[in-house]
């Protein structure tokens, strides 16, 4: 499959050739040979402009800005000679074959330097062009590079941070359930070893599947059952159009988390954390809803809160993302918004 710089050259190249038979043809002596000698020269500069490439690729790309500038012009000049000497060489052989018309030897040198007066500095302007153009390119791409990577380690960074204090919660309240229900303790062993595997396999990515994120939150709730018991209810709606979304990875769970600790904690008759999400105009709304009032600027103390949805949503889809945290009666809604991507 030919790819963007191939795709570049031979398009580049070859309209560079029709320019300039264009210019021959429209001379007011047109000889019919002067459109090989014109193929001949460009192709000669196309293949040096490969060659080229591939120096650059394997020795500058790291190199200081003043060496870079200084090669690439010396690069041009050779690519450029290359290029017109091939050009007097081939013009040479012709002119000994009934191809083309015989040189006088008086004339020899006159023809030469006609020939690299006409074709060398232009061959070099071009070169240079190309040259800037093939770095200005390959720099930007870099940037790009750089900033997904830089985007890919915050995020992981974000994604790393797991809530030590649900995490010691869960083991004592297991812990405390061997002794009244061994099969019950066993089977929320099984779970939190199913939340861990899933924080740490790196394998999934940023963005998981809306179904394994709601399995998750499935096992979340579970574990917070040993605590809560009877207080902590859960239901959801969920659209069939959902399930094979791609959403960030923790983004439902830490929601729910945050209902769990603001929300059913703080409220001694406990309560219902309830998930719905549908698709709508090309986007995935969530919305997670939890007893309790709304506090300005509520995040959660573990760091992996509504502060950490926010980034992410933002380093992901830079403004197109969106969560909003609103007051509906006794109920806290979440709101969170997503360019629909699928999974398949």
């Amino acid at each position: 499959m030919m790819n963007w710089y191939n795709w570049g050259q031979w398009t580049g190249w070859s309209l560079l050739y029709l320019l300039v038979a264009v210019i021959v043809i429209n001379r007011p002596v047109f000889v019919e040979t002067e459109l090989f000698y014109a193929a001949l020269l460009v192709a000669a500069a196309g293949a040096g402009s490969h060659c080229l490439r591939l120096f650059y690729r394997r020795k500058l790309m790291h190199s200081a800005l003043p060496k870079q500038s200084f090669v690439l012009i010396a690069g041009a000049v050779i690519v450029a000679a290359f290029a017109t000497l091939t050009l007097v060489l081939v013009f040479f052989l012709l002119s000994m074959t009934e191809y083309s018309f015989p040189v006088p030897a008086e004339q020899r040198w006159f023809v030469v330097k006609s020939i690299i007066q006409g074709n060398f500095f232009n061959v070099l302007l071009v070169m240079l062009l190309w040259s800037a153009l093939y770095f200005s390119v390959t720099k930007v791409r870099q940037l790009r590079q750089a900033t997904a990577l830089l985007h890919r380690t915050q995020l992981d960074a974000l994604l790393s941070q797991l809530n030590p204090h649900f995490l010691f919660n869960a083991i004592n309240n297991i812990r405390a359930l061997i002794l009244e229900d061994p099969e019950r303790a066993r089977t929320m062993l099984a779970t939190l070893s199913d939340m861990l595997r899933y924080n740490l396999n790196g394998e999934q990515g940023i963005k998981v599947p809306f179904y394994q994120e709601l399995e998750t939150v499935h096992a979340y709730i579970a574990l917070c059952s040993i605590q809560f018991e009877q207080r902590l209810q859960y239901s959801e709606q969920i659209d069939a159009g959902c399930t094979d979304t791609l959403i960030p990875k923790f983004l439902i769970q830490l929601c729910v988390e945050n209902a769990v600790k603001h929300g059913i904690s703080r409220c001694a008759a406990g309560g219902e954390i309830r998930i719905e999400a549908q698709v709508q105009q090309k986007e995935l709304r969530i919305q997670i809803s939890n007893p309790g009032l709304l506090q300005t600027g509520a995040v959660s103390t573990t760091g992996v809160g509504l502060k950490n949805i926010r980034q992410r949503l933002q380093l992901l889809y830079q403004g197109n993302a969106s969560l909003r945290l609103e007051q509906q009666q006794d109920k806290v809604i979440a709101e969170i918004r997503l360019p629909l991507e699928t999974a398949r």
